[in-house]
């Protein structure tokens, strides 16, 4: 018998993307690591394996999660299990902030802060958020320029799908279950737990000196061992992770502190400020400074 095609959807509308894929098998699995809006990942079947920031998720159909702009995550097969389908949609901070304060009175990044993390729908909340899903593709494929194409339409209800996604993780913290049920979901053995202990020590030492080898070492893994399994499960590799959880939290001394761009970037454990600010105006196109000013 055939194997079916693998099956990839995706367009575009204002600020709005709208992707969905259907996997068959392990080829042409297409993965992101982090980019500059909210993402809504939806597992619709099958399984996969998700890490999200620091933590590794056995995601499951009938499942979601909320990602954070900047956010590193990747899904990874769940082995003798490529096959599944998803759908996700991206939020720009341009066009969807304004919704966002004025129906939840919440700016773009404390949406994530509240609400982010994994969750398995209700059976009600399941038809809802998938019967809402088709609404929006039926409305993102017209040909645009006909008179029955509407941008703004397309846009209100992909923001139902990130509300019907909110009741159903309000629900749940109403139950006071939110933290409970996402540690259920967490992968906590074998390289997994590893690599988990890796992310948990540099978001915890990320001042420190830290390197490759003082990482196999400490968590017995060779070298080699650990460079693999952490660019299989992260998408990036240890140097790049640490990297970018100092730059975060560069970021984050430069917005709540007065303290100055040399401390700071010694803070965060950059050799220097001139690499500071070289790593930094890579990740961010701005110096330090500039970041500062326009906070």
């Amino acid at each position: 018998m055939t194997q079916p095609e693998n099956y990839s959807y995706q367009v575009e509308v204002e600020g709005l993307q709208i992707s969905e894929t259907h996997v068959y098998n392990k080829k042409s699995m297409k993965t992101r690591h982090f980019h500059e809006t909210i993402e809504l990942f939806v597992l619709t079947t099958g399984e996969r394996y998700f890490f999200v920031d620091r933590y590794v998720y056995h995601m499951k159909s009938h499942m979601a999660v909320l990602i954070a702009s900047g956010q590193i995550h990747k899904t990874s097969l769940v082995e003798a299990k490529p096959e599944h389908s998803r759908f996700l949609l991206q939020y720009s901070k341009e066009i969807f902030e304004g919704m966002m304060e004025s129906s939840l009175d919440l700016s773009y990044d404390e949406i994530c802060h509240k609400y982010g993390g994994m969750i398995a729908f209700s059976d009600e909340g399941w038809i809802r958020i998938t019967e809402k899903y088709e609404e929006l593709k039926k409305e993102a494929d017209r040909e645009p320029g006909s008179p029955l194409y509407n941008p703004a339409l397309i846009k209100c209800i992909g923001f139902e799908i990130l509300l019907i996604y909110i009741k159903e993780m309000e629900n749940i913290q109403k139950k006071h279950q939110s933290a409970i049920e996402e540690d259920s979901y967490r992968v906590q053995s074998g390289v997994y737990n590893t690599i988990e202990n890796v992310t948990d020590y540099i978001n915890e030492n990320f001042s420190e000196d830290i390197t490759l080898d003082m990482l196999s070492e400490k968590f017995y893994i060779s070298r080699a061992g650990l460079t693999r399994a952490f660019k299989n499960i992260t998408g990036i590799t240890v140097i790049q992770y640490l990297t970018i959880v100092r730059v975060r939290k560069a970021c984050f001394y430069l917005k709540n502190t007065s303290d100055s761009i040399t401390e700071i970037s010694e803070k965060c454990g950059f050799g220097n400020v001139t690499y500071f600010e070289k790593v930094f105006r890579r990740s961010h196109g701005m110096t330090p400074r500039q970041y500062r000013g326009i906070l």
